[in-house]
Parts: structure tokens; C-alpha cells; sequence
């Protein structure tokens, strides 16, 4: 079962609740020849080539008809669905995240039983969160357990565990990550080719594909999306620069490990 798609108003609340988007520039570090940096901030090392495919991996028939080469354009939808069946094609992986003064890893599995696990640090310390299906778990310093949401609850905690796992989602679910391609009418494949360092040690040669006009998701208007892929369309992360009430935010995500085995269970 998919999680279901995110209602505006609770994206927002939980955005103006938690805060945890605001105050980061856009920096893609993506002109060649310069490296860009990790996610984490991470120095960009070593000058290993482009990842070789995967041989577990073959391109989905849904990226067949969408060509890696400067200056071509793609329809959101169909960049989406490409995007979709690449994830589903290898199963599982890792994610980096960073937004404003937050950063973590989340563990994925992507397909007909989609699951995430991970945590998120910033200022106010770190926050666990286990995702199976439409069950949300979340745990904070401030909570120190493990705490299931439920937006119809009468226990406030469990109120805002439902809103801030929507902003969670947000950050750092796949799934929530191609309803955003699919929400931008048009996309370009750029000339420059950036070299990007993952979290894991590797550095990959990446096309880089934007969005060719600003569009609006759940209520935030988007102006700058960055998406990278591989040769084979192996999905690399992204980077996505937007104002939600005045506020400014940009959230940057890797891909890697993808294909090795993940195992995520409910909390205890």
C-alpha cells in the first residue's frame, strides 16, 4: 500500500510547526568541472570516474522514450513514471538529507509495501521516525519514546506526530519526490554534467535535469528543481529551492546504496 498524498494544509501546518526548512541558500555546486559537495557538507573526494551500472540494474521501459542529451525536454508526468520505476526496479536503498540546519539518513524500501526509517539532527537534537505503509512513528528528545501518530487522536502528541510525519515525508520519501516531478509541467536536461559525492564514498557523473518554469506543490511555490540521474536513469537525489509563507527553504537529497537489502520494522 502507498502512503497516501499529502494534504496542503497539513504540509504547511507542519512546516510552520516544526520549522525545520527555513534559512538555507541554493548551492548546487553542479558547473563542470567543479565537484559538487555531499549532502552532509562533506568535501567532495577522490576523482573516481562515473558509477559503472548496476548489473542488477536494466532501465525501466518507462524511461525509454526520454533521451539523456543536452537541451532536451521532458514532460513532468512522464519524467515522474520514469523516476517511479527506476526506485521500484531496485527495491530498496539509502537517502541523504539536508534543509536549513537539519540533516540526516533515511533507509527506504520503494514498491507495493513501501517503508522508510531514519532520523533528522538539528538544534533542538535528533528525531527518529519509522514510516510502514500509512502508519507514522516518531521519537524526540522532548518525547523520548516512540510515539504513533494520529491525526484524529485526542493525545496531542500524537497529533503532532501525524503533522510532523508529513513534513518527514516530505524531506525524505521517494514517493513524495516524484509527485513533485509530476507537478512541474516541463523539464530540460542542462549541458553540465556535475560530478556528485555521495555519502557512501562514491562520486558519480550525473545529467543534471531542472525545472524549466517555477510550479506550485501543496502550497509552496517551487523555483528551482535540480533532479540528477545516471546514464541509466539510476536516480542520484535532487535538490529543490522553495517559499512556503514567506519563508524560504531549500532541501537537498542523494540516492545511493540503492538495491542492497533493507529490513525496517515498527518500533516496540
Amino acid at each position: 500500500m502507498r502512503p497516501g498524498r499529502l494534504r496542503p494544509h497539513m504540509y504547511i501546518g507542519a512546516l510552520l510547526t516544526v520549522g525545520l526548512l527555513a534559512g538555507c541558500s541554493s548551492s548546487d555546486g553542479s558547473a563542470e568541472p567543479t565537484r559538487a559537495e555531499s549532502s552532509s557538507g562533506r568535501p567532495a573526494q577522490g576523482s573516481a570516474g562515473p558509477k559503472e551500472p548496476s548489473p542488477a540494474f536494466a532501465t525501466p521501459a518507462e524511461c525509454d522514450g526520454l533521451q539523456l542529451k543536452g537541451g532536451t525536454t521532458f514532460a513532468g508526468s512522464d519524467l515522474s513514471k520514469c523516476l517511479v520505476a527506476a526506485l521500484k526496479a531496485y527495491g530498496s536503498g539509502t537517502e541523504s538529507v539536508q534543509s536549513g540546519d537539519e540533516a540526516g539518513t533515511s533507509r527506504f524500501v520503494f514498491g507495493d509495501d513501501p517503508a522508510l526509517a531514519g532520523s533528522m539532527t538539528g538544534p533542538e537534537g535528533e528525531k527518529a521516525y519509522v514510516f510502514k505503509g500509512d502508519d507514522e512513528w516518531i521519537k524526540t528528545p522532548g518525547l523520548g519514546k516512540w510515539v504513533k501518530g494520529d491525526k484524529n487522536s485526542s493525545d496531542p502528541q500524537e497529533q503532532i506526530v501525524a503533522a510532523t510525519g508529513k513534513l518527514y515525508r516530505a524531506l525524505a520519501d521517494p514517493e513524495v519526490t516524484a509527485q513533485m516531478v509530476a507537478s512541474a509541467p516541463e523539464w530540460t536536461v542542462e549541458q553540465e554534467r556535475p560530478v556528485i559525492s555521495l555519502e557512501n564514498g562514491e562520486d558519480v557523473t550525473a545529467w543534471r535535469i531542472v525545472n524549466k518554469n517555477s510550479y506550485t506543490f501543496l502550497g509552496a511555490a517551487v523555483r528551482e528543481h535540480i533532479l540528477w540521474f545516471g546514464d541509466d536513469f539510476t536516480p542520484y537525489g535532487g535538490q529543490a529551492e522553495s517559499r512556503t509563507g514567506g519563508v524560504l527553504s531549500t532541501t537537498t537529497q542523494h540516492f545511493y546504496d540503492l538495491g542492497k537489502p533493507v529490513t525496517i520494522e515498527a518500533p516496540e
